[in-house]
C-alpha cells in the first residue's frame, strides 16, 4: 500500500507526464479549499494563509482567491515572491488581488486572525524545518485562531482540520474533488518511478533488497540468466536455484553472469526466508521437478513475497494465491490458468477471485490487484522476442524485494515497455533481450529525473 505522500507524488508526475495542465488542477483545488472553509467556519472570518514556494503554496494562493467577497483573506510567503518555484504558484500569487506579504518572519504575524491555513509543504517535506520556516510554525501554533492543514500537516504545526486533495491523507481528512482525469489516474507512468524505494547513501549490501530465483532447466538455460542478469541491476544480491549444483545449467550461468550465488535445490525450502522476493518459473520445464516448489513454499511460508511466471503457471493451485503473489502470464496463459478470456474485465474479476496481483502482458498490459487495475501502453512489436518475458520477470522481481507488489507490477511494466520504444527510436524492431537489459537502467534514470 502506498503512503500519502507517494500516490501525491505519483498522480502529480503522471498529470505532467500526459500533459495534463497542473494548473487547472490547482484551480479545482483552490475553489474546494474554499469551499470548504466557508462550510466548516462560516462567512466573514479573517483567514490567514502561510504559503510555501512548491504547488501547496499555489493551492493557498488559489484559495484565497476564490475567499474574495466571502473572507477578509490574507497571504503570507516567507521568502521574496521570486522563489515561488512553479509557473502555476506563481501565477496564483499576481492572481491573487487581496492582501499579501512576502519575507514574513515570525515577528510579522499578528493575532487576530480566525482561521490559520497551512499550506508551507503538503506533502512536500520530512524532518526538521530551516529557518524562517522553523520560527513562523512556532508562532502560528500560539495564534488564537483554528489550524487548518492543506494535505498534510508541516512537521510541528498542530492542526485542527485537514483538507486534503482527491483522497484524505490524514485521520479525519476530508476530501476536495480536483476532477483529476480518471483516464490518466488508471494509466503507468513515470510517476510509479518517482515513488520506488531507493538506496540510501549508509546502507550496506544486502540491506537493498536479496532475490531468489527458482528456475532454469538444460533446455532452457537463458530465461532465468536472463532475470537474473535484469535483477542484479535492481537488487544487491541475486540467488539462483536450479537442478542438482553440477548440471551444465549452472555451469553456462557460471560463465555469463558473476552477480549470482548458486543455491542447492535441497537448500531452497529451508533458506527461503533469507529472501525479501521469490521469482519462479523461467525456464522450468516438465524434466524436472523445480515447480513443484511453487506449491510447496505458497503453502508454508504464505507471507513471503511470489512472482510467478511461465511455467510456474503448470504447477500452480490457484487455491494458494494470496496478496503477497504477483502473476505475469501472457494472453493464452492466463486463458489456461483461468479458464476466462483475456481481457481487461477478466483480469480484474481474476485478482478481486484470488486476492492476488496479475500482469496480464499483450499490446495493451493490464496490470490488477483486488483493489484497482492499471493499463500499460508503453511497448512495440520488438518485444515478442524470445527473453523479453523473462527480462520483466526479473525486473518485477527485484523492484518488489523493497516495494508495495502493486508498484513493482505497474513500474516495472511501463519502463520495461519504454525501453522498448526507446530501442526502437533507435534500431527499430531489431533489438533483443539483452540489449532491453542495457537500456532499463537509463530509462529508470531519466523517469527519476522527469520534472524535477
Amino acid at each position: 500500500m502506498l503512503t500519502p505522500v507517494q500516490k501525491t507524488i505519483l498522480y502529480d508526475q503522471n498529470a505532467i507526464y500526459y500533459g495534463y495542465p497542473i494548473e487547472k488542477l490547482m484551480e479545482k483545488a483552490g475553489e474546494g479549499i474554499a469551499a470548504e472553509l466557508i462550510k466548516k467556519y462560516g462567512e466573514g472570518k479573517r483567514i490567514a494563509f502561510f504559503c510555501g514556494p512548491g504547488n501547496n503554496g499555489g493551492d493557498g494562493f488559489a484559495a484565497a482567491r476564490y475567499l474574495e467577497g466571502k473572507a477578509d483573506a490574507e497571504v503570507f510567503f516567507l521568502e521574496p515572491a521570486e522563489k515561488i518555484r512553479t509557473p502555476e504558484s506563481q501565477k496564483n500569487w499576481k492572481l491573487f488581488r487581496g492582501k499579501k506579504r512576502e519575507n514574513v518572519l515570525a515577528g510579522d504575524i499578528p493575532d487576530d486572525f480566525d482561521v490559520i491555513v497551512d499550506c508551507l509543504f503538503g506533502t512536500g517535506i520530512a524532518g526538521e524545518l530551516r529557518e524562517p520556516y522553523k520560527s513562523v510554525v512556532q508562532r502560528i501554533n500560539k495564534l488564537k485562531g483554528k489550524k487548518v492543514t492543506i494535505d498534510l500537516p508541516t512537521p510541528g504545526f498542530k492542526t485542527d482540520f485537514v483538507i486534503s486533495m482527491m483522497f484524505p491523507k490524514a485521520p479525519g481528512a476530508v476530501a476536495v474533488d480536483i476532477d483529476f482525469p480518471d483516464e490518466i489516474k488508471e494509466k503507468t507512468g513515470v510517476g510509479e518511478v518517482k515513488v520506488l524505494h531507493k538506496p540510501s547513501q549508509g546502507s550496506h549490501k544486502g540491506e537493498n533488497g536479496k532475490l531468489l530465483i527458482i528456475g532454469g532447466s538444460e533446455k532452457y538455460h537463458g530465461a532465468p540468466l536472463l532475470a537474473a542478469k535484469m535483477a542484479s541491476k535492481v537488487v544487491d544480491l541475486v540467488y539462483f536455484a536450479s537442478v542438482p549444483e553440477n548440471n551444465e545449467l549452472v555451469k553456462k550461468t557460471k560463465s555469463e553472469l558473476a552477480e549470482f550465488v548458486v543455491l542447492k535445490k535441497s537448500e531452497i525450502e529451508s533458506k527461503v526466508q533469507e529472501f525479501e522476493a521469490v521469482l519462479i518459473g523461467p525456464g522450468i520445464d516438465n524434466e524436472n521437478s523445480l515447480g513443484d516448489f511453487v506449491n510447496v513454499l505458497l503453502k508454508k511460508y504464505p507471507d513471503k513475497k511470489y512472482i510467478l511466471d511461465a511455467d510456474a503457471f503448470k504447477y500452480l493451485d490457484k487455491k494458494l494465491l494470496t496478496k503477497n503473489v504477483i502473476l505475469t502470464p501472457h494472453k493464452k496463459e492466463f486463458e489456461v490458468l483461468f479458464d476466462v478470456k483475456p481481457t481487461k474485465e477478466n483480469v480484474y474479476k481474476a485478482a478481486r477471485e484470488y486476492g492476488c496481483i496479475i500482469v496480464l502482458k499483450g499490446v495493451e498490459d493490464y496490470i490488477a490487484s483486488p483493489n484497482e487495475i492499471k493499463i500499460n501502453q508503453t511497448g512495440n512489436a520488438g518485444m515478442t522476442k524470445g527473453g523479453t518475458g523473462d527480462v520483466l520477470a526479473g525486473l518485477i522481481a527485484g523492484l518488489a524485494c523493497k516495494n508495495d507488489l502493486f508498484l513493482a507490477a505497474s513500474a516495472g511494466v511501463f519502463v520495461s515497455g519504454l525501453a522498448g520504444d526507446q530501442l526502437q527510436e533507435r534500431v527499430g524492431s531489431y533489438f533483443s533481450a539483452s540489449d532491453l537489459i542495457r537500456e532499463i537502467p537509463l530509462v529508470i534514470k531519466w523517469c527519476e529525473s522527469f520534472a524535477t
